[in-house]
């Protein structure tokens, strides 16, 4: 009965995203997770990496069809097998069925407003999924996510004047795995994916229409359509892709591919994406352990020749707007950190990490950001020039064996913001969790991590603003506080 229950509802949930996806046609692709239902293979900022000597992003190379039909590979599939994983025991009950119920609240306190004029959200997720392994050589998955935030009511927008709805839902992956003589490994569908070795910015995520949020407990954006070949040979993986998203006709899908090879405390991997309507983009990234440091880089080199650049000044009162003409070159990125892993006793160990990312085509002036916004060239953590982060997490300290500490501090160097948080993880029970978080931003007010925005109403402009903005008044957030729940189910 209750598995029935639980087919339906994710029955529910996929007839909902195929209306959803019908309606939302033209909308930006959602956004997704690495993590939910098992751990990255990169820890994201709030976590320390499995062991000290291990290199973030370096993975031991898979045996012939481990990714597809066993543990979760490289790309942060689902781990949905806790019990035994042998086939035998998987032939008695092919179907598994699973995933996470993420309660939320936050309160957010800007710099003007009374106490109780704060602002207040609850954004609720739940993502339910199936996982069928019918043969040995043949595997099926579909998750689906619903959203809803009882704190929104009919009518609601947000600070920029955008609608919003209370319930939404999408489809995070839907796949079919197999392979080709046990020696090609075949995935059709949409599935997650995240490339780049580094923790806080991945400047090599090139098949990601959305960037990670370096912030979030974990990576909420859902997967991508492709078609993925994966040939393993030796320490050496190789990764053909064909992207799907937004493919209308036969000339639109674009193509990727990474090649990876481990070493004996490193990884090497270079990737590449090209295709209409794509920017063609190149990178490498390494991941390396040198005695209790992990060292992880990625550089990249997009095409952006036709990407428009915006300069000028941005005046309300006399209408004068900013200009915006192609690069017309190519943008190298760079993103480095590094982690030290040490023991202040014999029985716990702590981690201190620095992070830098430095983007040559990014903006320093903050009296362009609402023109960005309105041309949707606002891209946050990869908005500026140079930004630092640096973290210190304490996992299990004494004898607080179910609980975690992470502090971690973001600046974007060329806007002068910044901003401190606090992250608490606490173990309730085997499969539930609180956390909760506290998190201050401060630095030139009207700056990304300090961004305040005052717009007065604006008519038509033709050809500039042809359907007009505004008012829009966005005041500056100063702290903000939160505690979910979490269960795995």
């Amino acid at each position: 009965m209750k598995r029935a229950v639980v087919v339906s509802v994710l029955a529910s949930l996929t007839c909902g995203v195929a209306l959803a996806g019908a309606a939302r046609a033209e909308s930006p692709p959602p956004r997704g997770e690495d993590e939910i239902f098992g751990e990255p293979a990169t820890p994201p900022a709030s976590q320390p990496p499995a062991t000290p000597s291990t290199p973030s992003g370096t993975a031991v190379p898979s045996k012939p069809g481990e990714e597809v039909f066993g543990e979760p590979g490289a790309n942060g599939e689902p781990s949905t097998r806790p019990r035994d994983t042998t086939f035998d025991a998987i032939r008695e009950d092919p179907l598994a069925i699973g995933g996470q119920l993420y309660l939320r609240s936050m309160v957010t306190l800007s710099d003007r407003g009374s106490a109780g004029s704060q602002a207040f959200s609850m954004p609720h997720l739940l993502d339910l999924y199936l996982d069928a392994r019918p043969e040995e050589r043949v595997r099926g998955f579909i998750s689906g996510r619903l959203s809803y935030d009882p704190t929104v009511g009919a009518g609601s927008t947000d600070q920029l004047g955008q609608s919003r709805e209370s319930t939404s839902i999408v489809l995070d992956q839907l796949w079919l795995k197999t392979d080709i003589a046990r020696r090609v490994f075949l995935t059709v569908g949409q599935e997650r994916v995240k490339w780049g070795a580094t923790r806080l910015w991945n400047p090599n995520d090139f098949v990601n229409a959305q960037r990670k949020d370096p912030l979030t407990l974990f990576d909420e954006r859902t997967g991508i359509p492709l078609i993925k070949l994966h040939v393993p040979a030796d320490t050496w993986n190789i990764y053909l892709l064909g992207l799907f998203g937004g493919a209308s006709t036969l000339e639109s899908p674009g193509v990727a591919f990474r090649v990876e090879k481990a070493f004996a405390s490193a990884e090497l991997a270079l990737s590449g994406v090209a295709g209409k309507g794509r920017r063609t983009a190149f990178g490498i990234d390494l991941s390396t352990a040198l005695g209790p440091f992990d060292l992880t880089a990625e550089v990249s080199l997009t095409d952006e020749r036709d990407t428009l650049e915006y300069t000028g000044t941005l005046d309300f009162d006399t209408f004068e707007t900013p200009t915006g003409s192609p690069r017309g070159q190519w943008i190298p990125r760079v993103s480095a950190g590094i982690q030290y892993a040490f023991k202040p006793n014999d029985d716990d160990v702590m981690y201190l990490g620095l992070e830098a990312f430095y983007n040559p085509a990014g903006y320093d002036d903050p009296a362009l950001y609402p023109w960005l916004i309105v041309q949707g060239a606002f891209t946050p953590f990869y908005l500026g020039k140079a930004y630092l982060g640096l973290s210190w997490v304490v996992p299990q300290p004494g004898n607080w064996d179910d609980s975690s500490f992470n502090v971690s501090a973001l600046g974007n160097l060329s806007d002068s913001t910044y901003l401190v948080r606090l992250d608490f993880s606490q173990t309730l029970h085997t499969r539930l969790k609180l956390e909760a978080y506290a998190q201050t931003q401060f630095g030139k007010r009207g700056g990304e991590l300090h961004f305040a925005l005052e717009i007065p109403e604006i008519p038509p402009i033709p050809e500039v603003l042809p359907d007009g903005i505004g008012p829009i008044s966005v005041p500056a957030t100063s702290v903000l506080l939160g505690v979910n729940l979490r269960l795995s189910i």
